[in-house]
């Protein structure tokens, strides 16, 4: 985009670097992420909390104790400037998290007046009246954390809270391959997060990975959500947990490092029943681009393989024997896409952001 100037007042503007919000000049995402630091650094208040608990255990705050507290108050105000000055270069004033933590803030300056008051600094004062010292201050903190990552969130471009500048892969194993024994017994799904390589798995808690499972049937699917228990590293299933003998399961990795950011990853595996027979004929569906995509970045190619027991025999099949199907909760879209010229005829398809509405499944059926 060409620069566009404006010499009002004597004033150069360049609007592609900024952009004007009521007057006032606004960073752009871009150039506000290439100062950004990795993540928002979560600050440990633990020693003030637990300091601030001492003190009001007694309900008597000490001239010793008041100076402690004139200090942290400083300290509090001088970080509160800068915060109320991004407020007002990003339009936020009348948010709900800002106007909570004005209304913390104010709660704490009146209880710290009487605390603080200047003719009484060389003497006891007694708060048993007035509430928890700790607890003020806690949900003054707790309120300006928020406001703060939003502004970051803001400057960053992050908007959802989902940080996507760390890469992270969900890989999922299954301790019987792509079956699951006809017989009934167990398989267990592991899955493990790796961070440029290395398996990170163990720095994580079990809470921060969560399964779902994907079918040609959605109702199903929902209803299986509700009965299981699907927070953990592992998940134990067996042939019932299909659906026509075969099912996607999927496990989502979601660490929040702060109270509103996040990393996420999606791993999935794909089980059908166990065919016990030396002729088995199973099909794979492979994607040249992985299988999870941000909305409108959708570009991968996905094929279908044949296998006799061990052998490759998608060579041996006519491509009129391959037709694709498409499930996104939308049947009328889903029949014109599974009915068009894409869909029919073809052991590989090419998938752009236009095939993808929303979470989509796309099976491959093959008649033999």
């Amino acid at each position: 985009m060409s620069t566009v100037v404006d010499d009002r007042l004597g004033r150069t503007i360049y609007a592609d670097n900024i952009k004007l919000v009521k007057g006032v000049s606004r960073k752009t995402p871009s150039s506000s992420l290439e100062r950004a630091g990795l993540q928002i650094l979560a600050v440990d208040r633990s020693d003030l909390y637990s300091q601030l608990r001492l003190m009001g255990s007694d309900n008597i705050i000490t001239p010793l104790e008041k100076k402690a507290l004139e200090r942290e108050w400083i300290s509090l105000n001088s970080s509160l400037a800068s915060t109320i000055q991004k407020i007002g270069e990003y339009d936020i004033s009348e948010d709900t998290t800002t106007l909570a933590m004005y209304e913390a803030f104010h709660a704490l300056e009146a209880f710290l007046a009487i605390v603080l008051d200047l003719t009484k600094m060389e003497s006891n004062t007694d708060i048993t009246n007035l509430g928890g010292i700790k607890d003020f201050f806690q949900a003054y903190y707790d309120s300006k954390t928020i406001v703060d990552e939003r502004i970051f969130r803001l400057e960053t471009g992050l908007l959802s809270g989902l940080d996507y500048r760390t890469k992270y892969t969900v890989v999922i194993n299954s301790s019987t391959g792509a079956f699951a024994p006809a017989d009934g017994s167990d398989t267990t799904l592991r899955a493990s997060v790796h961070h440029e390589g290395v398996d990170v798995t163990d720095n994580y808690l079990d809470i921060d990975f969560t399964w779902h499972r994907i079918t040609e049937d959605r109702t199903l699917d929902a209803s299986w959500r509700l009965g299981n228990d699907l927070s953990g590293k592992t998940l134990t299933i067996n042939k019932d947990d299909l659906i026509s003998k075969a099912a996607t399961f999927g496990c989502t990795f979601k660490h929040f490092y702060s109270d509103t950011m996040y990393f996420q990853s999606v791993g999935h595996i794909s089980l059908s029943e166990e065919i016990p027979a030396e002729d088995a004929i199973s099909v794979q569906i492979f994607s040249s681009n992985g299988d999870t995509f941000r909305s409108g970045q959708c570009y991968t190619t996905m094929t279908a393989i044949v296998w006799q027991g061990k052998e490759d025999i998608t060579h041996t099949l006519d491509e009129s024997r391959f037709n694709w199907s498409r499930n996104s909760g939308d049947p009328i879209a889903d029949e014109q896409w599974n009915t068009s010229s894409k869909a029919v005829g073809r052991k590989s398809i090419l998938l752009t952001p236009d095939d993808v509405s929303s979470r989509s499944v796309f099976v491959c059926d093959v008649d033999l």
